[in-house]
């Protein structure tokens, strides 16, 4: 009887989510975030982070800071739009958050405080329709705005508007921001990050700091457990060969030596050694890197690991300390967090989905050989 094969589709689609989680995750920029609640007004919001860049001294490629506004309503031409992510953004917002510009210009130095407004493209349209808007008129609770530029429509998994429009920090006339959030581009090390976070806290007070590249190494540590499982599992497997190759090939050499004089052997031996050297070598490598890899948490962490690793004191006052700040009763989450958190949870759902369709397939055949065996 010919033996009817079970297509896995839940553990394939498992690893489709877990592919596209993975894409979706290390698709977006490496940016270090310093979220703050709002002060009654904006203009020392610049001194503030000049002060802040002189401390930095180049640090970091691009610093900006921005607030934002939800859900404004932009008029021009007769048509109105309520749907409007409004972000009041420092000049160094397009370094860090870069976009396409289909039209005009981005906002300059010389834009401070002025009525000067970036659109999206889509918001352009709705409100414009074919028209080129650049230097033309658009109205946010009665203020005037003279558009400057229009950037690509991009609207993230994070983001709350269906469009977005932006506007120089400081000007006058703008809905109160919500947040707002000092962005530094290019990904931080554990030592930049003390200096970015002890510098925005001096320069604009309590708030919270977003790493972006280790929210990502948030969101794949069931995933790196389960690689590292894996891995050990196919080294074990590997060095039992190894040692059966090994085994093999002495007890090759060793008859061979029975029958031919040792100068007839050195090309045998030469080329035996070398194949072992080589394999040894590799497996050896294989071991260090998984090795560097599992630990590689600890160097991205740092906050994870106690000061003594064998002082139970140590790992209880560290657990507190963890405990305690993911029990914080104010937590900020900006458009980019929220993307890399719904990617993180593709990964964990696809891990999940896999490992439940291969038990489930697993579990069938061992119970179809088991009623084999009975028959």
């Amino acid at each position: 009887m010919r033996k009817k094969k079970h297509f896995p589709i839940l553990t394939v689609f498992g690893i489709l989510l877990l592919l596209a989680g993975l894409i979706g995750l290390y698709s977006g920029p490496e940016i270090s975030q310093y979220v703050f609640l709002p002060d009654s007004g904006t203009g020392d919001y610049r001194e503030k982070l000049a002060a802040a860049e002189e401390r930095w001294e180049g640090a970091f490629p691009a610093i900006s800071l921005h607030g934002t506004a939800e859900q404004v309503s932009l008029t021009a031409s007769g048509r109105s739009q309520g749907e409007v992510t409004l972000y009041e953004v420092q000049e160094g917002y397009f370094e860090v958050y870069p976009r396409r510009f289909t039209a005009g210009r981005p906002l300059s130095r010389g834009d401070r405080g002025s009525r000067m407004i970036v659109l999206d493209d889509a918001l352009s349209f709705a409100l414009f329709g074919d028209q080129d808007p650049v230097g033309r008129e658009i109205q946010i609770d009665e203020k005037k705005f003279e558009i400057a530029g229009v950037a690509e429509h991009r609207r993230g998994i994070g983001d709350t508007g269906a469009y977005t429009a932006w506007v120089p920090l400081g000007a006058e006339g703008l809905p109160a921001c919500r947040t707002m959030v000092l962005s530094a581009g290019g990904k931080a090390g554990s030592s930049l990050q003390t200096l970015f976070e002890s510098g925005a806290r001096d320069a604009f007070g309590k708030g919270q700091a977003i790493y972006l590249h280790k929210e990502r190494s948030r969101g794949t540590i069931l995933l790196r457990a389960a690689v590292i499982v894996l891995a050990i599992r196919l080294l074990a497997v590997w060095i039992r060969l190894l040692v059966r190759w090994f085994s093999g090939w002495i007890g090759e050499i060793r008859e061979k030596l029975k029958t031919r004089y040792p100068r007839q052997m050195p090309g045998t031996l030469l080329g035996r050694g070398a194949e072992m050297l080589l394999l040894t070598a590799a497996t050896i490598g294989a071991c260090i890197a998984l090795v560097v890899w599992g630990t590689q948490p600890m160097l991205i962490f740092p906050e994870w690991v106690p000061e003594v690793l064998v002082s139970p004191e140590a790992v209880i006052q560290r657990f507190r300390e963890l405990t305690a700040a993911a029990a914080a009763p104010l937590q900020f989450r900006t458009p980019e967090l929220a993307e890399i958190r719904f990617w993180s949870g593709m990964i964990r759902w696809g891990l999940m989905t896999a490992l439940l369709g291969y038990a489930i397939r697993r579990i069938s055949f061992d119970q179809i050989l088991a009623n084999r065996k009975r028959k």
